[in-house]
């Protein structure tokens, strides 16, 4: 289908990668860094990497979903520090070219352990979409270091899930009528995963004429993603009148906080200086109202409906339950990225208490979380979150870059005033 000659390079013609002062994103990047130096050192050791350095390929311990999301979430985490400049030796306690040559050995392990390159290798399930877009996106990020050889296991790669996924039937979670007889699989979660897979896929070879076929296609799924009972323009839908994702009969936060998922649409179109096609955000700034409004009461305080804290088996907190009991399960940074999208939109006031104010909430919960174990950012990879869910460091990573594109994007129009400086951040803080 693709070949070498039609990948496109990434050229920074706008924006040169460089660490990001006296921004909230300065406070994601030292949380960002405090995980890099568990992943470097003790997450490093007890996956017996340390024993593999010399072979060509890390073992990964074999085709397991859960293992490879770990390796390629942490191969993601830090080729953004190293990438856009904030990597801090000193935090880690390893040298740059230590931080580089790991996510490089990581990254090309993922590509020549997947079922297109390797026998048996993963991702033959549908289950593992966001690990597959979130290698490629991390390859296209570095693709000048990656050998021939390796570029090509990316092709392989990409051409095995394209395929696939254009394939992919988009369906809904209720038919025009309210009637559903789906039982098990939210169709919101996988139509994003698809979507997302195919907008990275046309982007990394948009000078290609089969580029328009799969942006098409990833279009229609984002639009049938957050598709609105009120809206009676698709062939079913997933977003009921109050305008919230109902999953299994229920409210879902889980699947409600899927809009944040877009943000990787963002970044992509950003990097590709290319706009965001307007089917990404459709309805968000409705679901984002209506999830702050059944969540909060107008004091600001929790109204109990996403609140109850399963402390007994997740004891760094940040799970929260619907008013069902199949409603699903999100983190507090899934919610983060909600905020961060808002913002990166310009829905900044769509709220009594503005998403920035929001994103500052959120992060001092991760950031709390973070303190009582340093686990907690890829905690979700084995806890309830397995296999829809996004890892904290992989999110607090996209949003590091969005914020990134966002703000040096804004910073050329004259008169702006950076909204994430430091002093606000930490006056408001205080004033709290």
């Amino acid at each position: 289908m693709f070949s070498l000659k039609d990948v496109k390079k990434i050229e920074w013609t706008q924006v040169e990668p460089e660490p990001l002062g006296g921004d909230l994103a300065e406070d994601l990047g030292k949380i960002i860094n405090k995980f890099v130096k568990f992943a470097l050192n003790d997450w490093w050791k007890k996956k017996g990497f340390d024993k593999e350095s010399k072979l060509e390929y890390l073992s990964l311990k074999g085709p397991v979903d859960r293992m490879i999301r770990q390796s390629v979430y942490v191969a993601k985490t830090i080729a953004a520090c190293v990438k856009f400049k904030f990597y801090n030796e000193e935090e880690v306690g390893h040298k740059l070219f230590v931080a580089r040559d790991r996510y490089m050995k990581l990254l090309r392990s993922c590509l020549f352990h997947h079922c297109a390159n390797s026998e048996g290798g993963w991702g033959m399930t549908y289950e593992q979409l966001p690990i597959v877009t979130e290698l490629l996106y991390v390859c296209w990020l570095v693709w000048d270091k990656l050998n021939t050889n390796d570029q090509q296991f990316a092709i392989n790669v990409l051409n095995y899930q394209a395929s696939q996924a254009m394939d992919y039937k988009i369906e809904y979670n209720f038919n025009p009528d309210g009637s559903s007889t789906n039982l098990d699989d939210c169709q919101t979660i996988l139509n994003m995963d698809h979507a997302n897979l195919l907008y990275l896929i046309s982007v990394m070879v948009s000078k290609t004429n089969k580029a328009t076929v799969l942006r098409e296609k990833a279009i229609l799924a984002y639009r049938a993603c957050f598709s609105s009972q009120n809206d009676g323009d698709m062939q079913g839908y997933n977003v009921a009148e109050d305008m919230l994702l109902h999953r299994f009969d229920t409210r879902s936060p889980f699947a409600t906080s899927y809009i944040g998922v877009g943000i990787k649409a963002y970044i992509f179109s950003k990097i590709a200086e290319e706009d965001l096609p307007s089917g990404v955000i459709r309805n968000f700034k409705e679901i984002y109202t209506a999830f702050y409004t059944n969540e909060t009461n107008a004091e600001g305080k929790r109204n109990g409906l996403f609140t109850i804290y399963d402390k007994k088996n997740r004891p760094t907190g940040g799970v929260l339950y619907p008013d069902g009991t199949r409603g699903g399960r999100v983190n507090e940074s899934a919610i983060y990225v909600m905020d961060i999208f808002a913002y990166c939109l310009g829905y900044e006031d769509v709220l009594d208490t503005n998403c920035l104010k929001w994103a500052k909430v959120r992060m001092k919960e991760i950031e709390r979380n973070f303190k009582k174990n340093p686990k907690y950012t890829i905690q979700g990879c084995t806890q309830y979150r397995f296999l829809h869910g996004e890892a904290v460091c992989s999110e607090l990573a996209d949003c590091y870059l969005a914020l990134f594109l966002y703000l040096v994007s804004k910073k050329a129009e004259s008169n702006y005033v950076d909204k994430f400086s430091r002093e606000e951040y930490v006056g408001e803080t205080e004033q709290e």
